[in-house]
């Protein structure tokens, strides 16, 4: 670990920067946020609506029309995944833009990928320079795993936000000496947030943390104090403001539901084959999302360097407790994936940003001064090699999901070289505009990858489920009311835009009201389960991510054409009471 002065419980940052000073207006700031903008909200609605985009969409749009904003729901059945904050900023941004459209799920994660790195680069700036501080905020953008779920309309980004912020916010706050109520209020307030976004791994992870910390530097006074009892009593008025009516609607146990129905799957397989396996691969596969920047990371290994950090080893202990005590929570689970580690990202790209501030303006004498000039023209020489690969892709005969056209390859290409070019005439001479340069160079390079290769590759192997859907409507007659057979998936629902209600799966003739004309059903659960009526196929549609030989979602909507046309008294009967 970092040296620190363990007794100090608050370090004066007026030693090494200016405490008020003015980060927000200097040049590295202004281009970090262009640099944000750019990468992120240029193509916010070029790819059509994905993975639990539909779900999250879809109960925005039923907190819209049914005014319900406390119980998230689907198809009218409360969902178990989620608390709504997210929901809540959706819904929001659809009051603005009149429906629940890519715009509307996608702005509040790009949102908060741009707020997450203006928090890094304040961060940054009590114990960086501007050029580390540019680092920390460039690394956490263009990391490969942010760069794909920053700009969705998925959690991941919201509760980055949050958790990172609950944690970079208290140590900013202890570190400058400032009030304990402002410390622990504003600190509290994020973890309060975060909960409302995902689940209770905010609190446990703000309070693992800032414990670990507080015993290790010998503060843990700090911790019993009023104002800590005022900081646990704003999170309890902030969440308790949505879980008390939360748990009036739904009961204990509805509420209890909330907060394990997502994380019970990742205990499911508990082989010790499987388990073994996951250990070993889980953290290479980290590493991998954490690229380009994963590479300084392993700098950290030379307990040499840890003792030359002087200021930053402080912060450095802090971000190195974030990481340690929060990353066996995902590693030992053998469901977890690398996205639920996502929300310690800025603490990662904070510790690249301290290796990549010492390293780069390293004396010759230290053992470590290769790392700087190894990385960039590393990351160079694999800018190059992807134009070059990504230009035979196009003019060869292969068929990879990725293939751009030849124009696309070719302006690929030429950019990759040039940006190349610029890494590596970096690394030559480490003066500060050339360290600038390298860093923007091997971030935007991964950004610009992302943003035309990538993309573009995942619009063409893309299901188009609302094409199909707007074909179905065209099918159907007017006012023609669909049902589903239990729950639908939620693409369907979403790109339908009308309510479909739930009925229960029929078993027997007896048990579907004569009302009910046009259905909708899983196609899985109607090959192990036929319908006990005649009827006809009105269409399938695919509701995958991704073209597959074998579909794994698939909806069809039928027609039944064991009843006349015109309900009998009984149906209308039957109808006007269900209604």
């Amino acid at each position: 670990m970092p040296e620190v002065s363990p007794k100090t419980p608050a370090v004066s940052a007026q030693n090494f920067f200016t405490k008020r000073s003015r980060w927000w207006l200097e040049p590295e700031f202004l281009i970090l946020v262009l640099f944000v903008v750019g990468a992120y909200f240029t193509r916010m609605t070029d790819l059509s609506v994905r993975g639990e985009e539909s779900r999250r969409g879809l109960i925005a749009r039923e907190m819209l029309t049914t005014g319900d904003w406390i119980v998230p729901c689907c198809q009218g059945v409360p969902l178990f995944s989620r608390p709504p904050l997210q929901n809540w900023l959706i819904a929001l941004v659809a009051l603005v833009r009149g429906d629940v459209d890519q715009v509307a799920l996608r702005l509040p994660s790009d949102c908060a990928i741009l707020l997450t790195v203006i928090l890094i680069y304040g961060y940054s700036r009590t114990f960086l320079t501007r050029m580390g501080a540019l680092t920390a905020g460039a690394a956490y953008a263009s990391m490969g795993q942010v760069l794909e779920l920053g700009r969705s309309g998925e959690t991941d980004a919201l509760f980055t936000l949050f958790v990172s912020g609950s944690l970079l916010l208290w140590h900013l706050c202890f570190v400058r000496g400032e009030s304990p109520y402002k410390t622990w209020c504003l600190s509290y307030l994020f973890v309060a947030l975060g909960i409302l976004t995902k689940g209770p791994q905010a609190p446990i992870y703000f309070a693992g943390v800032v414990g670990a910390y507080l015993l290790v530097t010998r503060n843990w006074r700090f911790a019993f104090s009023r104002a800590h009892a005022a900081g646990i009593g704003l999170f309890c008025l902030v969440y308790g403001a949505w879980q008390i009516p939360y748990t009036l609607s739904l009961g204990l146990k509805g509420a209890g539901q909330m907060y394990v129905n997502d994380v019970g799957h990742r205990f499911l397989d508990l082989s010790l084959s499987l388990f073994s396996t996951h250990l070993a691969e889980y953290p290479l596969e980290t590493l991998v999302c954490l690229l380009p920047w994963s590479g300084l990371l392993i700098v950290w290994c030379r307990p040499r360097f840890r003792k030359t950090l002087g200021y930053a080893g402080n912060h450095a202990l802090f971000l190195m407790l974030c990481v340690a005590v929060t990353f066996p929570t995902v590693w030992l689970p053998p469901g977890s994936r690398p996205r639920y580690f996502m929300c310690l990202y800025p603490c990662v790209a904070l510790l690249a940003a301290i290796v990549a501030n010492r390293v780069s303006r390293t004396r010759n004498s230290e053992p470590w001064r290769i790392v700087w000039p190894v990385f960039v023209k590393g990351s160079a020489a694999v800018m190059a090699g992807a134009g070059l690969g990504v230009l035979a892709l196009s003019l060869g005969d292969v068929k990879i999901w990725f293939k751009p056209t030849p124009g696309l390859a070719e302006l690929y290409f030429a950019s990759a070289l040039v940006v190349a070019g610029v890494a590596w005439w970096s690394a030559t001479t480490p003066t500060p505009v050339r360290r600038r340069l390298a860093v923007l160079a091997i971030a935007g390079f991964s950004a610009f990858t992302y943003d035309t290769v990538l993309i573009n590759g995942f619009q063409g192997t893309t299901v188009d489920t609302e094409g199909a859907i707007a074909q179905l409507k065209q099918k159907l007659p007017p006012h023609a009311n669909l049902v589903s057979f239990d729950k639908t998936h939620h693409l369907f629902v979403y790109h339908y835009h009308n309510h479909i209600p739930i009925c229960p799966y029929p078993e027997a003739l007896e048990d579907v009201d004569d009302s009910i004309r046009y259905f909708c059903v899983d196609a899985n659960e109607l090959a192990g389960h036929p319908l006990p009526f005649s009827w006809e196929t009105v269409a399938e549609v695919n509701c995958d991510r991704h073209f597959e030989q074998h579909p794994r979602w698939r909806i069809i909507v039928g027609h039944r054409t064991d009843i006349p046309a015109t309900a009998s008294t009984h149906s209308k009967a039957a109808a006007a009471k269900r209604n």
